[in-house]
Formats: structure tokens, C-alpha cells, sequence
């Protein structure tokens, strides 16, 4: 008896211990994790609309969720499948959109029901195996939409439908894991309250001692309707604790579950040893960062150069030999204001258009690309004395100038549509037109890795402040 009151002391303590680590740290990556599932989907999502395999949800502003509903899953025509899977996806994409903003990352909030909710939501599309064979009529559908995609020739929206895909299915299983943990929590939990109420009893451990499993199931779970009344009785747990407690292998069961409850210690040891070694990231990464943006300086010169020779063709005076002549002797040599209209793709996957001066907007580019000079940005960033200063000034750049970059690639990809429909109206020759594609792409990558390298050391600077401040907790609470 006194064994057993032992045990599920011991137990208590380590259950409170695993809910503290989970709490304060696995929880936390997990809401992390459900971060990059909820974009991944939004990413694709927002490419099925641009695309028009979906159609737009006119229901979307009518949701008000307080609490995790799935989506349809009932089959419909195939005359409404872009409506269907454009409402179905807007509302999956609000779920999940509301679990990250409003569930609380606690196991205390996470409680079994919630999990399996989750699950379910995490299941309604099976990105591990996106078929068009797949028993899932949800999958089978958006698998034959990504098909089309794929058989496409935009190599952007297939690298991302790809890596969005492997995303998703990586992070369900991490999630998965992670949410079983506190299942698993909730479940030793209920165990541990079952053993003090009823298991501590001396005759209901008498009766135990000496009687088969499927005989004190029954006795117990009389005992049960007594003293636990408010609480569901689930013969699965309640079995395994029959088999902890009085089984022949029961010392074996119970030291096996306390080391699988413990093994969150060993992370923990493991985490304290890599912050010993751990090194704070060096400012240079950042500053690679903000150089990688400065690269583009050459490709943004030679897009200005295409789009300046492209409107002096465009400006050329048209018609007959005398009416060239006219033109040419009224106009002058001055240059001359344009105004033009032009239609493009904005972050959001929004077709926009915008009115643009030809005079103005190059001269705004030849503003940019000035700012684009590597040796002032090495000159600026000795200048400040500390470290704090070095990185404002380096994060607010890259930031800054990303975005400006973004919208210069915009504005150039309408720009290039525009030139080569006023070549064909006026009956130019489409070799005279050049094109940015090339140019606009080397930029494109350029953000992308800058952004990357800047992620890299936020991140390496995060880890390395969370890794210090663990092993500052871990010695305190050693002394």
C-alpha cells in the first residue's frame, strides 16, 4: 500500500515537470509550427484564386468562429466544384486561421477534445499523399488542381505549390507528435487522479492483488460512479492501470512509463550542453544580408537601360515620311511626359493596376539604384558604434529596400506587358523591345536570399538568447 502511495508521488511530481517543459517549450515551437501550416496553405490557397481553379467565397466576412468546425466533405457536381472547393477553402483557411490567432498553446487549454479537433482539421486535406487516386474527395480534388498547375509554365507557382506541399506534410507530422505528447499528458493525468481516489483504496487494492483484470474492472468502475462522478470512465486507461499496478510485469510497466514521462529531461540536458558550445551570431551575417540586396545594382542599371530604350522606340514619330518630319520638327528635341497605365501581380496574388509618369517613375529608379551602393553601406555601418545601432540600422535597410525592390520588380513586370502591347499597336518590330525577365529574376532571387540570411540570424541570435537564458535557469535551479 504504502508502495503504491510512493509511486503515485513520484508520479505527480514528474507529470507537474512534464507540464511545466511542455508549457514553456514544446508548446511554444508547436504554435510556431501551426504558424508555418496555416501561411503554407494560405500560400497555395491564394495561388488556386489567382490561378481561377477556385472562385472567391462570398460567404467569407459571415464567419464567427468560436471553436474548430471542419469544412465540408460531401460530394457535390462538377459544374460547382471551383464555387465548392473556393468556399471550402475559404473556410478551412479561417479555421486554421483562427486556431493560430486565438487558441491558447497550454496543455491546461489544449484538453483532449481540442486535440482531436485539431488533428481532424490537420487531417482534411492529406498532404502527405496529394493524389488524384486518394479516397479523400478533398485531396483527390486539390490534387487535380495542382496537377494543372504543374503542367503549367509558371515555374514560380510550381516551386511554390511544391515546397508549400512538403511543408505541410512535414509540419502535420511534428504536430501531430507534439499534440499526441499532450494527449499522453491528459491521459497520465486522469490515471494519476483514478490511482489516488480509488486505487489507494485498501479494498479495492486488496481485491486487485488477487483477482484477474476483467474481474476488477468491473469492481473499480463501481467504485468509480461513487468518487469520481464528474469525470468520464474509460476502461482503456483504467486496464492500464490494472496492468501497472497488479500485473506480473508491473514494476517493469511502471519504471518503463516514468523513463518515457522523464525523457524530456535528457532535451533538456542536451539543450543546456549545446548552449555551452553555442556561439553568438556575428553582426557579418546581417551585413552579408544587406549586401546580397546591394548586388542587384547592376541588374536594376540594365532593366533602367531597357526601359529607357524601350520608350524612346515607343516615341518615335509614326506614319508617313512628312508626318515624321512634322512631328519631329514640332516636338523639338524635349523630352517628352508620358502618362501610362499599367496592370500587375501585387505580394498578395492581386491584380493591380497603376498610373505611372515615364518621367518621374525613372527618375525614381535612378534614385534607387544610387541608394544601391555597397561601399556606403559598409561606410554607414562602421559608423555606429554599437552593436544594437549596427543591427537597426542593417534589419531597417533590408526591410526597406526589400520592399522597395518588391514593388520595383512589379512595376517593371507591367511595364514590359505595356511596352510590348503599344510595339505591336504601333506595328514595331518585336526585336526592338527588350524584355527585363532575366533581370527581374537575378533581383528576385537576390531578395530572397538576402531575407534568408537576415532569417538565418535572427533566428541563430533567438536561440542563442533562449539556450543562454536555459542554462542560466538550469543553474539556479541546481543551487
Amino acid at each position: 500500500m504504502n508502495n503504491i502511495k510512493k509511486f503515485n508521488e513520484e508520479l505527480k511530481s514528474i507529470l507537474e515537470q512534464r507540464m511545466q517543459y511542455l508549457d514553456s517549450d514544446l508548446l511554444i515551437k508547436t504554435r510556431e509550427s501551426f504558424k508555418l501550416y496555416y501561411h503554407a496553405f494560405n500560400a497555395v490557397f491564394m495561388l488556386l484564386l489567382k490561378k481561377a481553379l477556385i472562385r472567391e467565397d462570398p460567404y467569407k466576412h459571415e464567419y464567427k468562429i468560436t471553436e474548430i468546425s471542419m469544412p465540408s466533405a460531401t460530394p457535390f457536381s462538377e459544374s460547382d466544384k471551383e464555387t465548392e472547393l473556393g468556399i471550402r477553402f475559404s473556410f478551412y483557411n479561417t479555421q486554421l486561421e483562427y486556431v493560430y490567432n486565438y487558441f491558447v498553446f497550454t496543455c491546461d487549454y489544449l484538453s483532449n477534445k481540442r486535440i482531436k479537433l485539431l488533428k481532424n482539421l490537420l487531417s482534411y486535406i492529406d498532404w502527405d499523399l496529394v493524389s488524384e487516386t486518394s479516397e479523400n474527395l478533398i485531396t483527390r480534388l486539390t490534387a487535380g488542381m495542382l496537377r494543372k498547375i504543374r503542367q503549367g509554365s509558371d515555374q514560380i507557382a510550381i516551386s511554390m505549390i511544391n515546397t508549400s506541399a512538403t511543408q505541410m506534410s512535414s509540419t502535420k507530422k511534428l504536430l501531430f507528435s507534439n499534440l499526441d505528447m499532450v494527449r499522453d499528458l491528459h491521459n497520465e493525468s486522469y490515471k494519476l487522479l483514478v490511482r489516488q481516489k480509488i486505487i489507494e483504496n485498501p479494498n479495492i487494492n486488496k481485491y486487485a492483488s488477487t483477482h484477474s483484470a476483467e474481474n476488477t474492472l468491473p469492481v473499480i468502475k463501481k467504485k468509480f460512479t461513487e468518487s469520481l462522478v464528474d469525470q468520464p470512465f474509460l476502461p482503456e486507461l483504467i486496464g492500464e492501470i490494472i496492468n501497472e499496478e497488479f500485473s506480473s510485469d508491473a514494476f517493469i510497466v511502471k519504471n518503463t512509463l516514468m523513463a518515457k514521462l522523464s525523457s524530456f529531461k535528457h532535451e533538456l540536458q542536451q539543450k543546456k550542453e549545446k548552449a555551452i558550445v553555442k556561439k553568438q551570431p556575428s553582426i557579418n551575417m546581417l551585413l552579408n544580408a544587406a549586401l546580397t540586396t546591394c548586388s542587384v545594382f547592376g541588374h536594376v542599371k540594365a532593366v533602367i537601360g531597357k526601359l529607357e530604350s524601350n520608350f524612346t522606340i515607343l516615341s518615335q514619330p509614326q506614319g508617313s515620311a512628312f508626318m515624321r518630319w512634322l512631328q519631329k520638327t514640332l516636338g523639338g528635341n524635349k523630352r517628352q511626359r508620358k502618362i501610362i497605365d499599367i496592370e500587375y501581380i501585387d505580394d498578395s496574388g492581386i491584380k493591380k493596376m497603376e498610373r505611372l509618369d515615364t518621367s518621374t517613375i525613372m527618375q525614381k529608379y535612378q534614385a534607387l539604384l544610387s541608394s544601391l551602393n555597397s561601399e556606403k553601406i559598409k561606410s554607414d555601418f562602421s559608423a555606429f558604434g554599437s552593436l544594437e545601432e549596427k543591427e537597426k540600422y542593417l534589419i531597417s535597410f533590408i526591410d526597406d529596400y526589400n520592399k522597395k525592390l518588391r514593388s520595383f520588380i512589379q512595376q517593371v513586370e507591367g511595364i514590359d506587358k505595356y511596352t510590348k502591347n503599344e510595339a505591336k499597336k504601333q506595328k514595331q518590330a518585336s526585336t526592338q523591345i527588350k524584355g527585363s525577365i532575366v533581370e527581374v529574376n537575378a533581383v528576385k532571387n537576390a531578395i530572397i536570399k538576402s531575407r534568408q540570411q537576415a532569417h538565418e540570424y535572427i533566428a541563430d541570435k533567438e536561440e542563442y538568447s533562449q539556450l543562454k537564458s536555459l542554462e542560466k535557469g538550469m543553474e539556479k535551479s541546481a543551487n
